[in-house]
């Protein structure tokens, strides 16, 4: 059981369901009416049985808690695909799921497909229900019978009510859904104990379901510490020690690494609840090539009660497709803040301060991105300087790195000097996530940036290295091995982790001479 669920289902609210149930809207058993030929089949409905218990019962109360929740969007640059949010009771989790929820302000979709485990019965497979709505305190929400139907067709996907009946992983979403995106349509998908091939079957039934219109949601709280759930793992430092292990966890979700996620969790036996439908969402995320993800929101229950002797951490994330990239005005807007970056520090030592009221900077300048800033003079390199992962607006990434790439550890002998800040010439390279590579023969040269990685040895090469040096796939690989300070032949070695990215890379046509000023 989760812990925030601390709401007491009403009496009354108990003793009026199960009034109509056995005497119907007037409270007296009517007499049997004659059958009437070519009667309307009446709707099934799934009434949704936590409110009073997760979350307000009252639809006023209900709105209020959830407008608050929703109130500071991400900076998301794109219409989400998909989101991670918790599940326990509202005043616990609420206000980290309503961050993944805020992203999906003004968008529409037309079909969410809502994934999550079971807590009330054991589940192998997946379990879909034959209904045709879900009711909650804000209305209706239907379902999507065509896609309910596809799915039932899978040889993994069974109708499974025990494990539906009072099942709050899914039903404490639905909420949310109807006060971001109010007019859709929905398939609820429990998801219990899947073998690869269970999770291979199940992804081949959604995949076909996703499109441009089709949002995808998983249910799942993160750590279960404590006794009461039998995982302890530390005693120290228990606080710090539950936010590295969900940042582990964060980095496989952000990688989409399939492979990653499975040897986290046999590893740590970290006691995800959600841990297969959201093996099953990397899976369908896996052959995107364009998905960036974001953990936009993070808190443990032991930090909310002040005990952590006990302790449930909440994270969210929202995911979503870079597309095309940076706009080539976006493209102006970096690379003039990547040239006042150095040439600021060139003068002062320090960085500038970059604010809205003096640059452009839209919402996909402002959403987490990793760059590296090359400079060169005359061609020559002079500094070359980066990140790997998106933790900082992607304008802060470009700061940050254009100072750096200024003091560039390789070039100690021969820095770059103020009087050097006009002949220079600027390139930024903004990456997509990484994407851990089993093949090593899949490596595609000149669209692909290379990191190898084993024990302590890091080395990472951008995608256009290989063509300016005219490499081959193998002697990119060799390069990238020798950068990382390993053995040329390192990558054929199966303890090195070879992980691939791409990068939208531009710079300026010319050095700006106005920039030494």
């Amino acid at each position: 059981m989760d812990v925030g669920r601390l709401l007491v289902f009403p009496a009354a609210c108990l003793v009026a369901v199960l009034g109509l149930c056995a005497y119907g809207e007037e409270g007296a058993q009517s007499p049997a009416a004659p059958a009437k030929a070519a009667e309307t089949p009446q709707p099934k409905i799934h009434a949704c049985t936590g409110a009073g218990r997760w979350y307000p019962a009252d639809a006023d109360k209900l709105g209020e808690m959830l407008d608050a929740f929703l109130a500071n969007q991400p900076p998301i640059p794109q219409a989400p695909v998909a989101l991670i949010a918790p599940h326990a009771g509202y005043q616990y989790s609420g206000a980290v799921a309503g961050r993944a929820y805020a992203a999906l302000k003004g968008r529409t979709y037309r079909r969410v497909i809502l994934m999550g485990p079971s807590h009330q019965a054991p589940l192998r497979g997946a379990s879909v229900l034959r209904v045709d709505a879900y009711d909650t305190p804000l209305g209706r929400i239907f379902v999507d019978i065509e896609a309910r139907d596809a799915l039932l067709k899978s040889s993994v996907v069974k109708e499974q009510p025990a494990a539906h009946a009072n099942e709050h992983s899914v039903e404490n979403q639905l909420p949310f859904l109807q006060r971001t995106i109010k007019d859709f349509k929905m398939v609820e998908v429990l998801v219990g104990d899947l073998s690869p091939s269970d999770r291979d079957a199940l992804v081949a039934a959604v995949r076909p379901l996703v499109d441009q219109g089709t949002l995808m949601v998983v249910s799942s709280d993160f750590c279960h510490y404590g006794p009461a759930y039998g995982y302890v793992p530390f005693k120290d430092d228990v606080p710090r020690q539950l936010a590295a292990l969900n940042a582990a966890a964060t980095q496989e979700i952000l990688q989409v690494d399939v492979a990653g996620w499975d040897n986290f969790l046999g590893e740590t036996h970290d006691t995800i609840c959600g841990r297969s439908p959201i093996g099953v969402l990397l899976k369908v995320l896996e052959p995107v090539d364009d998905v960036e993800g974001l953990r936009v929101g993070f808190d443990m229950s032991g930090h909310l009660m002040g005990d952590y002797t006990n302790s449930v951490t909440y994270a969210s994330f929202v995911f979503w497709r870079a597309g095309e990239g940076l706009t080539p005005a976006e493209q102006e807007t970096l690379l003039g803040i990547a040239r006042e970056s150095a040439v600021t520090f060139l003068k002062t030592g320090k960085a500038p301060e970059i604010s809205a009221e003096r640059r452009d900077l839209t919402p996909a300048l402002r959403a987490p991105g990793a760059a590296f800033v090359t400079l060169k003079n005359g061609g020559r390199l002079r500094g070359c300087v980066g990140h790997i992962v998106a933790y900082k607006p992607l304008f802060a990434s470009v700061v940050e790195n254009a100072c750096h790439a200024c003091q560039d550890p390789r070039f100690t002998d021969e820095p770059i000097t103020e009087k050097e800040a006009g002949d220079l010439s600027i390139e930024i390279s903004v990456l997509t996530p990484m994407r851990r590579l089993a093949d090593p023969q899949k490596v595609r040269v000149g669209k692909d940036g290379l990191m190898m990685a084993k024990g302590a040895n890091r080395g990472l090469l951008l995608p256009q290295v290989p063509t300016e040096q005219g490499w081959t796939r193998e002697q990119f690989l060799q390069g990238t091995c020798r950068k990382a300070g390993l053995p040329l032949d390192a990558w054929k070695d199966k303890d090195t982790e070879i992980y691939r990215f791409g990068a939208q890379v531009f710079g300026e046509e010319k050095p700006n001479q106005a920039g030494a000023k």
